[in-house]
């Protein structure tokens, strides 16, 4: 792992973007890594910094091992900048800022500590930086996301992740107007409001603006023209039917109608079952598989942000950053397709190309390689890791029928009735072996 080294400054600060969510457990940092990697896939210089710091596992779905150096030396003024604590992934264009191992009070940096690092991060000479943000709905985690100028939040069709995230956001726009309402016109106005409502309690920041221009027309400009600014953009995350997709329209409609929140719906991001054999590769998802559904999607999403940014964007599958890629000239034709002993056939293409098992495994963090080849089917995972292995393992050697490869690998496993024989001790053999 490399810092980001003597890389030239650019002149403009980077594009901030936050990622929250009223919920744990909705796949937050799972979609933060691959927005990541599509970013970087589109040729731009990105940082994720993982602000969880309470619960920070961001490294680990980035294929990093845990960081020596995290945010909490820089709370602690150990190191004087963020770069320091750059470490390189194992995408092209991307790094991580750990916050992982931070001590216990750094889960709740002090506001000197927490503007101090939002300097910091201004200062990054970098394109993009995506804040993965602590779920719930903490002081710093607001201002966290009000920092950023894309605001994402993400949830899944399930009823209480909906009503979390409607809770955050309300939270989120509540927080926004109360720094206006600093101001001493705007305090004012609010304090005649209280002070002729006994008991009023605000129902919706449209309520709240339409009550202080009955009051003070002019304190009441900067609370709307401040809720007007306030348009997070929601990713509906785990999609599996349509009526759970249109659940994203309701929710925006539902933040308009009982909180005046502009809510943007983006897109919803299908359930996907490469999805938890990309993070049991502790790979982005759109690292391991850049061709499936979540991967698409996720790359038409970072397509349209960047658009919106004025950039003209060509996202690209992510380059690995750990092995140098052969020289192009130097990559021969690969054996027609033989799908009678497909493992041995994965083999003979590896050795085509000239790869050494050790290289592919560093190259895909899949380290059943030698089995998938001579097909020992006793000490493979289970088939659902295993067709993603499959499918990962063909690309990059660069077989066209990856699909077809991979079904008719499949097909010479024995009968599930066997395994539903074995012992736990040879299930445990066939858990997913990664790095």
């Amino acid at each position: 792992m490399k810092r980001l080294g003597s890389m030239p400054r650019s002149t403009a600060a980077p594009r901030i973007w936050a990622v929250g969510g009223g919920k744990g457990g909705v796949g937050k940092s799972v979609v933060v890594s691959s927005l990541a990697a599509a970013i970087a896939g589109a040729g731009r210089r990105c940082a994720v910094i993982d602000i969880d710091l309470g619960a920070a596992n961001l490294h680990t779905l980035l294929g990093v091992s845990r960081p020596r150096r995290t945010l909490s030396h820089l709370l602690t003024h150990e190191v004087d900048s963020l770069e320091e604590l750059m470490v390189q992934t194992s995408v092209k264009n991307l790094w991580l800022v750990s916050g992982d191992q931070a001590l216990l009070e750094m889960a709740n940096p002090r506001h000197s500590q927490k503007e101090m690092l939002l300097r910091r991060i201004q200062e990054l000479d970098v394109d993009h930086v995506l804040l993965d943000l602590g779920a719930g709905t903490a002081f710093n985690v607001l201002d966290f996301f009000l920092f950023a100028r894309r605001r994402l939040v993400v949830a899944t069709p399930e009823p209480t992740s909906i009503d979390n995230a409607e809770h955050f956001l309300k939270a989120a726009l509540y927080r926004s107007l109360r720094l206006v309402a600093r101001r001493p016109d705007v305090g004012a106005a609010i304090l005649r409001l209280r002070e002729g409502r006994r008991g009023w309690r605000i129902r919706s920041a449209r309520e709240l603006i339409a009550l202080v221009r009955e009051v003070d027309p002019s304190a009441a400009k900067p609370l709307e023209e401040r809720a007007l600014a306030f348009t997070p953009v929601l990713i509906l995350n785990q999609v599996r039917t349509e009526e759970q997709r249109r659940i994203g329209s309701q929710l925006v409609a539902n933040c308009r109608e009982r909180l005046g929140i502009l809510l943007e719906f983006a897109g919803a991001l299908d359930a996907d079952p490469n999805v938890p054999v990309a993070v049991a590769q502790q790979q982005p998802v759109f690292q391991a598989f850049p061709h499936c559904e979540f991967s698409r999607q996720i790359e038409a999403l970072v397509q349209r942000f960047l658009r919106d940014e004025g950039e003209l964007p060509r996202v690209q599958a992510p380059e690995r950053s750990f092995l140098p890629a052969r020289d192009a000239s130097s990559r021969r034709t690969l054996p027609p397709l033989d799908l009678t002993e497909p493992g041995a056939y994965l083999r003979r293409c590896r050795e085509t190309l000239g790869f050494t098992l050790d290289e592919m495994t560093e190259r895909t963090r899949i380290r059943v390689l030698d089995h998938i080849e001579s097909e020992r089917f006793d000490l493979l995972p289970p088939e659902p890791y295993l067709r993603g292995y499959l499918l990962e393992y063909a690309r990059e050697l660069g077989v066209s029928e990856v699909a077809h490869l991979a079904s008719s690998y499949l097909a010479r496993m024995p009968h599930a009735e066997s395994r539903a024989l074995e012992t736990p001790a040879q299930r445990l053999r066939r858990t997913p072996d990664r790095e």
